[in-house]
């Protein structure tokens, strides 16, 4: 029965996992169509596990940027764009689920983890998408 305890933690950080992708799909798409709605502007940095206001239109009705287990936080660093731009970064003390993060998305960029940080670079300081 430990063994399967063990698997079941795993396989619930796999899920939590896949949520936070999600997550990372729902508001790059919001800030999308926020982008493209309002002459190439991008929504506001408000610091993490804010969901900046702009945004609320375009997320899903009760989208939350803090979880029990994990927070999101925007960040809009233009016009200081070194090391990037735009991006979307999830932040937890389980190490475990980070190790689940770089399983499912691997290492390389667009991803980048530093500690209990896993910053998904929407723009780049070049520019790219």
């Amino acid at each position: 029965s430990s063994l399967a305890v063990l698997k079941y933690i795993d396989l619930s950080r796999t899920a939590f996992a896949a949520k936070i992708v999600g997550e990372f799909t729902t508001v790059r798409l919001a800030a999308y169509n926020y982008e493209a709605d309002h002459s190439n502007q991008w929504p506001s940095d408000q610091g993490p596990g804010i969901a900046p206001p702009e945004l609320a239109p375009y997320l899903p009705s009760n989208f939350l940027f803090v979880t029990p287990t994990y927070q999101l936080d925007w960040d809009n660093r233009s016009p200081s764009v070194v090391p990037y731009q735009i991006a979307i970064s999830v932040t937890t003390t389980d190490a475990r689920l980070m190790n689940a993060l770089a399983q499912n998305l691997g290492t390389k960029a667009p991803y980048f983890f530093a500690g209990n940080r896993l910053t998904y670079v929407l723009i780049d300081q070049f520019g790219n998408w």
